[in-house]
């Protein structure tokens, strides 16, 4: 739960309205798989080309105003825990102990219209559930 704390740290101290404009955020977060995922969908994607996420996975958007941010424990063990912030979106994080530091494994939008991070990566057909099936 610290390390999604520090996250959204990093947002509200950066906020346009309070005179922040530096980048919101924290190195070395993902887990190494998702991280893999990220990596190789910055290799696949053409020079000056956006890849397949184009917004900040942290709000859900390009802009942020974090209002009412609240973030809570949803479940933990020894090795796994989800943790869940809530603010205009709700996204729970999945992390993953790894070399005794808590990274993140993966982000879900829980509100419409939901998303998983990997699963765009991977370009998997459920990464967008409320989407209208594409006709062809």
């Amino acid at each position: 739960m610290k390390l999604i704390t520090a996250i959204y740290e990093t947002y509200q101290k950066n906020t346009p309205e309070l005179g922040g404009g530096g980048e919101p955020g924290l190195p070395h977060v993902y887990s190494k798989r998702l991280q893999g995922l990220v990596d190789k969908d910055a290799k696949e994607t053409p020079q000056g080309m956006v890849g397949r996420i184009d917004w900040d996975v942290f709000v859900d958007g390009q802009d942020w105003k974090l209002t009412g941010l609240e973030i809570a424990l949803v479940s933990k063990s020894a090795t796994h825990a989800e943790v869940r912030a809530t603010f205009k979106n709700n996204m729970l994080f999945e992390l993953v102990l790894e070399g005794g530091h808590w990274r993140i494994d993966d982000i879900q939008k829980t509100l419409k219209p939901r998303w998983t991070m990997s699963k765009i990566l991977t370009d998997a057909p459920d990464a967008f559930p409320d989407a209208e099936p594409e006709k062809n």
